[in-house]
C-alpha cells in the first residue's frame, strides 16, 4: 500500500519512483511504499545578504559593497508569480537542488550573486557606483537573471545597501561633494543675502527719493498757494483802494454839488427877498408921491406950492436913492454869500482830496511848477530871438551844440532851484507818480478835478 502526501502552497512535494515523477503543490497525492519516495522543495522567498569585500573598481580602487537580494523558485509561468504552475521549471530546480537543505541552496545562489556583483563592480568607477546605484542594480540583474533561470530560480529584487572603502576614497569623495555643495550653498546664501541687501537698500533709497519728491512737491504747492493768496490779497487791496477812491471822489463831488446848489438857491432866495423889498420901496414911493400931490393941492399960494413941491421932490429922490442903495446892498450881499458858499464848497472838496490823496499838496505844487516850466524855458531862450548873427569859435566843432546844451543844463537845474526855494523835491514826486495810471500828467488832472 502507501501514504497520502499533502503539500502546502509554498512547497512542492515531488513523488518519484515507479511510475515516474509527480509534483504536488498545494494539494495531495499518493505514494506507494517501497517503490516510490517523496521529497519536498520550498517555494518561499529567500533573502540573501550579498557582500563583496575589497572588490576592485574600473580604476583599481578597492571598495566593499553590501546588497540585499530576494530569490525564489520559478513555480509559475508569469514573472509576477501568478497564473498556472509551471511544473517544468520546478523539475529544473529539483534536478539541481532536490535533497539540498535550504541553507545549501542559499549558499549556492549567494555565490552566483556575489560573483556577478564583483564582475559589475569591476566595470564601473567609484563615482559611477556612488552616484548611480540604480544603474548598477540594473546591470547586476541583467547578468544574474540568465544564470538563475537556468538554475530554476529568479531574482525578485536587488538593492544596494552600502558602499564603502578602506582607503577613505568614498569619504573624501563625499567630503569633496559636501564641500562643493556647502560652497554652492554658502555662495547662494551670500548671493541671496547680497541681493536682499541691495534690494532693501534700493527700496530704502526709492522710498527716501519718493518721500523727498513728495515733500518738494508739497513745498512747491504750498509756495504756489501762498503766492496765489498773496497776489489775491494784493489785488483785493488794490481794488478796495480804487473803490474807496471812487467812493471818496463821488462823495466829495456830491457834497460839493449839494453845497454849491444850496448856495445858488440861497442866492436866489436872497435875490427874491431883495426884489420884494424893492417892490415894497416902490409902492412906498408911489404912496409918498400921491401924498405929496395931495399936499401940493392943498397948499395955498404958488410959492408955498413950489416950496412944497421941492421938498416933496427932494424927499422922493432921497427915498428912491435909499431904495436903490438897499437893492444894490441886498444883491451884493446875496452874490457875496453865493461866492463864499461856492468857495467854501471848493475848499472842502480840496481838503477832502488832500485827505484822499496825502500827497495832493505836493502834487498840486508840482503841477503848477510843471505848467510854468515851458514859460521859463521860453524866457531862457528869448534872448536868442534878438541875435541876428552868431559866430562860434571852437577847436572841436561843438560850439553850436554847446549853446543848446547850456539851455538844457539851465532847465535841468530848475528842479534843484525849486527845491532850494520851496523845499519840495519835484524829481521824487515825479518818480512816485510814474506808477500812476496815465503818468504824472493824468495824476495831476485827476487830483484837480
Amino acid at each position: 500500500m502507501g501514504n497520502i502526501i499533502t503539500s502546502s502552497p509554498n512547497e512542492a512535494a515531488i513523488i518519484s519512483g515507479c511510475g515516474g515523477t509527480r509534483i504536488v503543490i498545494g494539494g495531495c497525492g499518493f505514494q506507494f511504499w517501497m517503490i516510490q519516495k517523496c521529497d519536498r522543495l520550498g517555494l518561499e522567498l529567500m533573502t540573501l545578504q550579498v557582500d563583496s569585500t575589497s572588490a576592485e573598481t574600473a580604476k583599481g580602487v578597492r571598495i566593499s559593497l553590501s546588497s540585499t537580494a530576494q530569490i525564489k523558485l520559478m513555480a509559475s509561468k508569469d514573472d509576477d508569480g501568478g497564473g498556472a504552475i509551471d511544473l517544468k521549471r520546478v523539475e529544473v530546480a529539483a534536478q539541481h537542488f532536490l535533497g539540498y537543505s535550504r541553507h545549501e541552496i542559499q549558499n549556492a545562489v549567494h555565490r552566483t550573486m556575489e560573483g556577478h556583483q564583483r564582475q559589475v563592480i569591476g566595470t564601473l568607477t567609484v563615482e559611477e557606483l556612488y552616484k548611480d546605484r540604480a544603474s548598477f542594480s540594473m546591470r547586476v540583474k541583467e547578468l544574474v537573471d540568465p544564470d538563475l533561470e537556468r538554475m530554476g530560480f529568479k531574482l525578485v529584487s536587488y538593492t544596494v545597501k552600502n558602499i564603502d572603502d578602506d582607503e577613505g576614497y568614498i569619504t573624501a569623495l563625499g567630503a569633496t561633494q559636501t564641500a562643493a555643495v556647502k560652497r554652492e550653498a554658502e555662495e547662494g546664501m551670500a548671493r541671496n543675502e547680497s541681493q536682499a541687501r541691495v534690494s532693501v537698500a534700493k527700496s530704502h533709497a526709492e522710498a527716501e527719493i519718493a518721500e523727498a519728491e513728495a515733500k518738494r512737491a508739497a513745498q512747491v504747492r504750498a509756495n504756489e498757494l501762498a503766492q496765489s493768496e498773496a497776489e489775491s490779497k494784493r489785488d483785493l487791496d488794490l481794488k478796495r483802494q480804487e473803490y474807496q477812491k471812487e467812493v471818496n471822489e463821488a462823495t466829495a463831488k456830491a457834497e460839493a454839488a449839494i453845497r454849491i446848489e444850496t448856495a445858488i438857491q440861497n442866492q436866489k432866495v436872497i435875490k427874491q427877498q431883495t426884489l420884494q423889498k424893492v417892490e415894497e420901496a416902490t409902492v412906498m414911493l408911489q404912496v409918498t408921491e400921491r401924498e405929496v400931490e395931495r399936499k401940493k393941492a392943498e397948499a395955498e399960494g404958488e410959492s408955498g406950492a413950489r416950496l412944497l413941491e421941492q421938498r416933496n421932490e427932494a424927499e422922493s429922490k432921497r427915498v428912491a436913492a435909499e431904495a436903490t442903495a438897499f437893492e444894490i446892498k441886498q444883491i451884493g450881499e446875496a452874490e457875496a454869500g453865493a461866492v463864499a458858499a461856492k468857495g467854501e464848497a471848493e475848499a472842502k472838496v480840496i481838503r477832502e482830496k488832500v485827505t484822499a490823496y496825502p500827497q495832493y499838496a505836493q502834487e498840486r505844487i508840482t503841477e503848477i511848477v510843471m505848467r510854468e516850466l515851458p514859460g521859463v524855458a521860453k524866457e531862457v531862450a528869448a534872448p536868442l530871438k534878438n541875435a541876428g548873427k552868431m559866430i562860434f569859435v571852437s577847436g572841436d566843432g561843438s560850439g553850436p551844440s554847446r549853446l543848446t546844451t547850456d539851455i538844457g543844463n539851465i532847465m535841468s537845474a530848475l528842479p534843484d532851484t525849486v527845491e532850494s526855494l520851496t523845499g519840495m523835491d519835484i524829481k521824487k514826486v515825479m518818480k512816485r507818480l510814474e506808477g500812476t495810471k496815465g503818468g504824472p500828467k493824468e495824476a495831476f488832472v485827476d487830483a484837480t478835478d
